[in-house]
């Protein structure tokens, strides 16, 4: 584009003053300057502007001074030299210059804070708004007591007072937060509603968090033509993105948050990027993961960029997003073990369970106290976890009550697998009273939530009735016939065994066919007396006798009954009363009635050394099966 040609009274000024300024006059030399600097009667020429400029200062031209200092600021005309513009900001505050205050103020405020707050408390006594500001952050941020907070007060109210947005959103914050203790008889919506009336991001993004809340007053109530509201959109989106523009990394962050939450302004993911990218470059931890957030679907890879660069940078969702990336790719564990470490480290409680998941038995003591953190954190899954490692006594004292109760705050989040461990405590009286008509209700909670071992255990309790409620089989039929459609193996036996009870043979021997595959004992033996009847399936003895035996092996009574009955009588088994009693010594210590009296009479018939070895042999047996 062409430049514009200076006009002609604009070149007469120009020629007027460019003489006192080669004669020495400061105020001309730096009305020379600004006339370079702006075009007027002059081609346009920042280089000359500074050098102009420079000659003015070196004589105390205030202004000049403080031109000089901005020059060197933001590499106007010259190169950027901040040890040089803090030196030339200082000798134009010392000549009065409230915006030198200021800006030696943001200069210093990280390298040298207390200098910082005399020179902002210097401009603000010169009355630079935005210095009142800086001085209220600073008595607000710096100490609790009543003294600082009613100086911060003054101040923010001061500067609030005068239309300064940050300051009247920094007191609605800080009259919500009930952090200042001056009385106002305005509320912290309106002090939100005049900083957003100005176009701040943070503010509206307030109002927004207060009409969610029922705190707020809503938009419009009115109807708006749709024209004259796409209009009034555009405008509105202009007034925000041109407070934004000033450069405030918070600023950036919430106008993407309107952005893609589509609050005050047209939704679009493109510009709420757009501002999060802004943020993200500027250091803002929170930006950058909702950035990466925003990429997770379309972009993995981007979006793993910027998790990674929040999570080295400390933020702790980002850490256990990119745990998550990691974890579900072909990338080293290692890696997404790290992360979940100091994800979990920071308190991060899904990080905590996802870590002790991720240790399994290697570290028994750590993977308790990770669960416990993270159930105290409310994640369901590990106060389920907790629940079962009380159960169980693993890696704590065993304690069934400790249990329900964390079954229970698991089960009130609506956890499936809590509802159904806690119908069982009720259903067996483990830590709780026995109360059956509780175990149906937390069942069928759990039940409709398509959790097969729920069905299966609700299924059990229609099949055998509730008290003063007659048993349903219909129902047991149907609710264990979803569970082991499931594929889950103990509602696949029972299944097989309410058929067996209708007399439907051959669809018993099918479920107990699948639940066998699967290793159910039940279902074993029940398939195994159906081998060697022939009902509902063909005849087979030599099948039969290798189910009961796996069965009885593998700890079910009833098989190990009736294999010490097998030894005893030769059915199926060359005889062995040693070897029969050995079967009914393991039943009858498991609670088998028929074994009891069984072990008794090979107590009698056997001496006194074929009986204690047929006990050895058990002994064995015992110490070999799983735990």
């Amino acid at each position: 584009m062409a430049q514009k040609k200076p006009s002609a009274n604009g070149k007469k000024e120009f020629l007027l003053r460019i003489k006192d300024a080669r004669i020495g006059d400061p105020a001309a030399q730096y009305d020379i300057a600004l006339m370079y600097a702006n075009g007027l009667g002059v081609s346009k020429d920042m280089e000359q502007a500074f050098v102009w400029t420079k000659s003015a200062a070196d004589k105390g031209h205030g202004q000049a001074q403080y031109m000089v200092a901005r020059a060197y600021h933001q590499g106007l005309g010259v190169a950027a030299d901040i040890r040089q513009a803090m030196n030339w900001y200082r000798r134009a505050a010392e000549q009065g210059s409230e915006k030198a205050c200021l800006n030696l103020s943001k200069l210093l405020a990280e390298p040298q804070p207390q200098a910082a707050f005399q020179y902002a408390l210097e401009a603000a006594q010169k009355g630079s708004i935005e210095a009142e500001f800086l001085v209220a952050e600073h008595y607000h941020q710096g100490g609790d007591d009543a003294q600082d907070q009613a100086e911060a007060y003054r101040w923010y109210l001061s500067a609030a007072q005068k239309g300064y947005a940050r300051a009247q959103h920094a007191i609605a914050c800080a009259m919500e937060q009930r952090l200042l203790s001056a009385q106002d008889p305005r509320s912290s919506l309106d002090w939100f509603r005049m900083a957003a009336a100005q176009g701040m991001p943070a503010a509206q993004m307030a109002l927004q968090r207060l009409d969610q809340t029922g705190h707020g007053r809503g938009g419009r109530s009115a109807k708006t033509p749709k024209r004259v509201a796409n209009k009034e959109r555009r405008l509105e989106d202009a007034r925000w993105v041109k407070f934004a523009s000033k450069g405030d990394v918070e600023d950036f962050f919430h106008l993407g948050c309107m952005f893609e939450q589509g609050v005050a302004v047209e939704k679009s993911l493109r510009q709420a990027r757009l501002w999060y990218q802004k943020a993200g470059e500027r250091g803002h931890l929170e930006a950058m993961a909702l950035l990466a957030r925003s990429y997770e679907a379309s972009t993995p890879e981007l979006a793993a960029q910027w998790y990674r660069q929040a999570a080295e940078a400390g933020h702790t969702a980002a850490q256990y997003a990119l745990a998550q990336s990691l974890a579900g790719g072909s990338a080293d564990p290692a890696q997404s073990f790290y992360w979940y470490a100091g994800a979990a480290r920071q308190g991060h409680s899904q990080a905590q369970y996802a870590l002790a998941a991720q240790l399994g038995t290697a570290s028994d003591a750590l993977q308790t106290d990770l669960l416990w953190s993270a159930a105290h954190g409310g994640i369901a899954a590990a106060q389920v976890a907790l629940g079962g490692r009380f159960a169980r006594g693993e890696g704590l004292a065993q304690d069934w009550y400790l249990a329900c109760q964390w079954y229970q705050k698991a089960a009130e989040q609506g956890n499936a697998e809590a509802q159904c461990a806690l119908g069982i405590c009720f259903s067996e009286g483990f830590g709780v009273k026995r109360d059956l008509a509780k175990a149906f209700v937390y069942f069928e909670m759990a039940a409709i939530q398509e959790d097969a071992k729920a069905q299966w255990n609700l299924g059990e309790l229609y099949a055998q009735g509730l008290p003063g409620v007659a048993a349903d089989t219909k129902q047991a039929t149907l609710l264990c016939k979803r569970a082991a459609q499931a594929g889950f193996a103990p509602a696949q036996a029972t299944l097989g065994t309410l058929f067996a009870r209708a007399e439907k043979h051959e669809r018993a021997v099918f479920w107990w066919e699948k639940a066998a595959e699967q290793g159910d004992l039940e279902a074993k033996f029940n398939l195994a007396n159906a081998c060697l009847k022939g009902v509902g399936a063909a005849k087979n003895d030599a099948r039969a006798w290798d189910l009961i035996m796996s069965a009885a092996q593998s700890g079910l009574p009833a098989a190990q009954a009736r294999l010490g009955l097998a030894y005893a009588t030769g059915e199926g088994m060359v005889q062995d009363l040693i070897e029969s009693a050995k079967w009914f010594c393991l039943a009858a210590d498991l609670g088998d009635k028929s074994a009891r009296t069984n072990k008794k009479r090979s107590q009698d018939v056997l001496s006194h050394a074929q009986f204690a070895e047929a006990v050895r042999r058990a002994k064995v047996l015992q110490a070999a099966a799983p735990k």
